[in-house]
């Protein structure tokens, strides 16, 4: 009898390790449609201002686009904020990834290819994926890490959360 009531406290932290772990993925799913929904969409004016979504299927994308360096202020005339918007939204991705997976190395390699995946598939959405994006989102990635590693208050959150 004795044994059992021992492993009652250890099945309730067990559960609740499980519903914590639960949460934090679906933290990442959310933010993953999010995101996805942001650079699908084919008119982002349009879903910021009035809150409309739409999506329209191109199959055959140029694809050559994707090299295409020389319309970064062009693309949009609030260029700016929509670039922080790429950095801070894969950014908080993998921040979000950090905190589910706690590695920092799987939580990069993810984000950086979702990112590469956002990119390219706008393409085929009729959006302006690129390539100088995706370096965006990748240097967004990049300063988390930094930040995770370099921080001394990142650094107690991060050993409270690997126990």
């Amino acid at each position: 009898m004795n044994k059992t009531v021992n492993e009652m406290p250890n099945l309730k932290k067990e559960g609740n390790h499980r519903l914590s772990n639960a949460l934090r993925f679906y933290a990442v799913l959310l933010w993953g449609i999010f995101l996805g929904i942001h650079t699908w969409t084919e008119n982002l004016e349009a879903l910021l201002q009035f809150q409309s979504i739409k999506f329209e299927w191109h199959s055959s994308p140029n694809f050559l686009e994707f090299f295409n360096f020389y319309d970064i202020r062009l693309i949009h005339p609030h260029w700016f904020w929509i670039k922080l918007g790429h950095f801070t939204g894969f950014a908080i991705m993998d921040v979000l990834l950090f905190i589910w997976l706690k590695n920092h190395k799987q939580s990069i390699l993810i984000s950086v290819a979702f990112a590469f995946i956002t990119e390219v598939l706008q393409l085929f959405f009729g959006r302006d994926g690129r390539l100088y994006d995706l370096l965006i989102d990748s240097f967004g990635v990049l300063s988390v890490y930094y930040l995770l590693k370099k921080s001394a208050i990142f650094q107690k959150i991060i050993s409270h959360l690997q126990s």
